[in-house]
């Protein structure tokens, strides 16, 4: 992006959030088994330096900057905040990981890398 970013006059952000293309982008999705802090370290540190509080967070350069699905990246930040959709799935899954015994504590982290019981 640095290249591109010279060659055309735009910061490397503008290039980020001006990007369309978007064919081969991964998927991000939250599994406990596999999550990496790396990559969560690496995407919240890009918001952190671009997007200062009161800029809004534009996701198509994050995504872009990651090379991930957009929608992947406005959920896996929030999971990162400890926000997450209480659906009826999200609920059923509770239900069901309580009903194998599951403990709370080991339930919330099947859910979200930074969710906690209260």
């Amino acid at each position: 992006w640095a290249r591109v970013s010279e060659s055309v006059g735009l910061s490397e952000r503008e290039c980020l959030e001006a990007n369309q293309f978007g064919d081969g982008k991964a998927r991000w999705i939250y599994d406990p088994d596999t999550f990496s802090w790396d990559m969560a370290n690496r995407m919240t540190k890009f918001i952190e330096t671009n997007y200062s509080h009161p800029l809004p967070v534009n996701y198509t350069a994050v995504s872009n900057y990651m090379w991930i699905e957009p929608d992947d990246c406005v959920n896996m930040a929030g999971l990162l905040r400890g926000e997450m959709t209480w659906t009826k799935d999200v609920l059923a899954k509770v239900v069901e990981l309580r009903g194998q015994g599951m403990m709370y504590k080991d339930i919330a982290r099947q859910l979200s890398p930074n969710l906690t019981p209260s």
